[in-house]
């Protein structure tokens, strides 16, 4: 009961508490001033004692540096810039999109004036300015764009990139000929253009927020300058005009012009007073004649000289005629104008520019040039060049002063001059000789002296002789070089020969005569050759040709005959063991092989010892280039000592050691082809009736292959793999003629005659 009298009691005095309105408003007046002030108090106290930081709900570029001082606002903007910078930007046309780098825009930026923008924002020194920029930014932010730059030539150059993309030209109305041959109108479209300074706007206000959002490009409508309208009035002209085609004539010949072709050059133009005239693109429409007609007129001949049976001849000049399509254009439209459609083209004459004067002036001249002839010397020598082959010599050139022909010059055809020197060579030259020297008896000796030489340089001879010629001089020095040989007999003291390096030796003691005195004369004539450091050795070269007149006799030689192998009588034949033996030496000497070729089956003869091996063999055969070379690569020159004592064939090789290790595999005999055992007789008309020689023996055919390896200490220098291809050989014997053979011949002397065929030629290290 107490607690219910205390509530209405309470009540009670709440009730009877009631002010009037003034007083209310003015107690809520107080209220928000006392609010604002505060709220003022504190935006000022915010403002005036931020300090050097920038204001809060301030942005950079969309970048929130408030609280920032410069530095550290500078130092966020850098890093999006230089983000921002290094990447692309879109623009976008329509559907479509185009990726530019910025770095190709030229663009630059101040970020030190961007910063410094954001830092006085809210600090003008106006109280009720700043305040209001404080409360703005802290409600509602404030972005502060940066400040860049584009280069404007690097923005209109990227437009104009993608421009044929993006822009189209508008197209005036024009008239059209119909399949029917129909002239009629076809109507203008308007083209589309980049609006470039709104599109460079809009670039650089992207740009400014750094941000990569597309930029959409502004394009605006270009409007033709002719339009349907406009030809309206001219259609019945024009029909007049284009409704058919136009020939242009000249003398047999017509050529046609299209009215599709005619509307690319000519068109209508109205005048005053509702005329209509017919005008073209004249440069154009002449042009286009001028490709047309080409051929149509004939070009002018000069006069002309020429030497024919004994004398000058003067051609006499021949005027020519040419187009004249300014002319030809004038008439075009003339016809069009009047309504036809046919005209002759308009020609002009055009003159020789080398007159008959001219000429006759030269021949005067050309007849004083070659008038005596001219006597061409050098040391030891001279000859005599006739007036005709002056004459013949001489050719005649226009003389042009300012573009313009005043003259037909004299001149000497260098072309032929230096032909006619080339021709003096084998008079004039003298080909250096070496020294032949040869290492006998453990000196080198001099065989024969060396001989200095003498070349022709024709070059410098043709100059001479030219201006000889053209002065009128009846005499030319002709000019020579001296040739030095590369070996002189001086040399001969000072070549050192210290040494045996290797050799090789093979059995001839079985040969039949003409064969021994084949390997002992080829052994003898390849005794004592010399070679110098980096020289090459040629077997065919030092022991020379090989046939009857060089003392060399029949002997036995494989050759091939109608595709079948066979040994027969052959001049020279043991000339191979020769170089086979001085092939075993330089193969052991570790000389790098420059040229080797193997016989056409094997001879087991050469791969006994002491230097043979299967394999190891080196036909010759000067008829058909075959040879055997090998390099000297020692320091030193060496010299080939070779013997023939009736029973051996040895080669040596003298020189200094080069101190070589010469490693070399066993063989490896490969596709062995077994030999057919049965005896073949075979008449060789070179035997007496009766008399019989074996002259070859059954033995298998194979491949082979030898390797070897030289070394300089621990280094390669020289790898060398011979392969060798052998064909299965026969029991053959070769019998003289019977006495009935000019009247019963045998098959074999049906054949016809051997000849030697060249065997594959592996080169080194094959």
């Amino acid at each position: 009961m107490v607690g219910r009298v205390r509530a209405l009691q309470a009540t009670s005095t709440f009730t009877t508490l009631r002010w009037p309105p003034t007083t209310f408003l003015l107690i809520l007046s107080i209220v928000i001033a006392i609010a604002f002030t505060l709220a003022a108090g504190s935006l000022l106290a915010y403002g005036l004692t931020h300090g050097p930081t920038i204001y809060y709900g301030v942005q950079v570029a969309g970048i929130d540096v408030g609280g920032m001082t410069p530095e550290e606002a500078k130092g966020r903007l850098s890093e999006r810039y230089a983000s921002f910078s290094n990447s692309h930007l879109t623009l976008q046309a329509d559907e479509r999109t185009y990726e530019l780098p910025l770095r190709d825009l030229g663009l630059t930026a101040d970020l030190d004036a961007s910063v410094t923008r954001a830092y006085q924002y809210g600090r003008t020194g106006n109280l009720w300015q700043d305040s209001a920029d404080w409360f703005r930014a802290l409600v509602f932010g404030r972005n502060i764009p940066v400040q860049v730059k584009l280069d404007e030539q690097a923005v209109l150059l990227a437009f104009q990139k993608i421009a044929p993309e993006v822009a189209r030209a508008p197209r005036d109305a024009r008239f059209v000929v119909k399949d029917g041959g129909e002239v009629s109108i076809e109507p203008e479209q308007p083209g589309i253009g980049i609006d470039v300074p709104a599109s460079y706007r809009a670039l650089q206000r992207q740009v400014a927020t750094l941000s990569p959002q597309p930029v959409l490009l502004k394009l605006v409508e270009i409007e033709p300058e002719v339009t349907a309208d406009d030809l309206k009035p001219l259609l019945p002209r024009a029909r007049e005009v284009f409704g058919q085609p136009f020939y242009l004539v000249h003398r047999e010949v017509r050529w046609e012009i299209s009215p599709e072709v005619l509307l690319r050059f000519v068109h209508l133009r109205a005048s005053e007073g509702d005329e209509i005239s017919v005008d073209a693109d004249r440069p154009a429409l002449e042009a286009y004649i001028a490709s047309l007609a080409e051929r149509a007129f004939v070009a002018p001949k000069d006069a002309s000289v020429r030497w024919e049976a004994g004398r000058f001849v003067v051609d006499p000049p021949v005027a020519g005629q040419e187009l004249d399509p300014a002319a030809t254009v004038e008439a075009m439209l003339s016809a069009l104008e009047s309504g036809q459609h046919e005209v002759e083209l308009r020609a002009k004459p055009v003159p020789a520019a080398v007159t008959a004067e001219m000429a006759e002036e030269a021949v005067r001249e050309a007849e004083r040039l070659v008038a005596g002839p001219l006597t061409l010397r050098w040391e030891g020598g001279s000859i005599e060049i006739s007036p005709e082959r002056l004459a013949e010599l001489l050719t005649f050139v226009p003389e042009e002063q300012q573009g313009q022909v005043t003259g037909l010059a004299v001149e000497v055809d260098r072309e032929r001059l230096a032909q006619a020197l080339e021709e003096l060579r084998g008079q004039v030259e003298v080909p250096a000789r070496d020294a032949e020297l040869r290492y006998y008896d453990g000196r080198v000796q001099v065989v024969e002296a060396e001989q200095v030489g003498r070349e022709l340089d024709v070059a410098a001879s043709a100059e001479l002789v030219r201006a000889a010629i053209l002065d009128g001089a009846r005499e030319a020095e002709l000019v020579t070089r001296t040739v030095q040989p590369q070996i002189t007999s001086a040399m001969a003291s000072q070549i050192v020969i210290r040494e045996l390096i290797s050799s090789g030796q093979t059995y001839y003691g079985g040969s039949v005569p003409n064969r021994k005195h084949n390997v002992e004369l080829a052994t003898q004539r390849a005794n004592g050759a010399l070679v110098p450091p980096g020289g090459t050795f040629s077997f065919t070269e030092t022991v020379g040709a090989i046939n009857l007149d060089t003392g060399y006799k029949v002997g036995y030689g494989i050759v091939a005959t109608n595709g079948r192998v066979s040994t027969v009588p052959s001049v020279g034949g043991g000339v191979c063991q020769v170089s086979t033996t001085l092939f075993h030496a330089a193969f052991w000497g570790g000389f790098p092989i420059v040229e080797r070729n193997w016989h056409l089956y094997w001879i087991p003869l050469y791969g006994q010892p002491p230097s043979g091996i299967t394999g190891l063999d080196a036909t010759v055969d000067t008829d058909y280039g075959l040879d055997f070379k090998f390099k000297n690569t020692t320091n030193n020159w060496i010299a080939i000592v070779a013997k023939a004592d009736g029973q051996w064939v040895r080669f040596e090789i003298w020189g200094t050691k080069p101190g070589w290790r010469v490693e070399v595999d066993d063989p490896i005999v490969t596709n062995v082809v077994k030999a057919d055992p049965t005896p073949v007789f075979r008449e060789s008309p070179d035997l007496a009736p009766g008399q019989q020689v074996v002259v070859e023996q059954a033995r298998d055919g194979f491949d082979v292959e030898i390797r070897r390896r030289v070394y300089q200490g621990d280094q390669l220098i020289d790898e060398l793999v011979l392969r060798s291809h052998y064909l299965p050989s026969s029991n053959v014997t070769l019998v003289g003629p019977r006495p009935d053979s000019s009247q019963q011949g045998s098959p074999s002397e049906q054949q016809a005659p051997a000849q030697p065929t060249p065997e594959p030629v592996p080169q080194p290290g094959q």
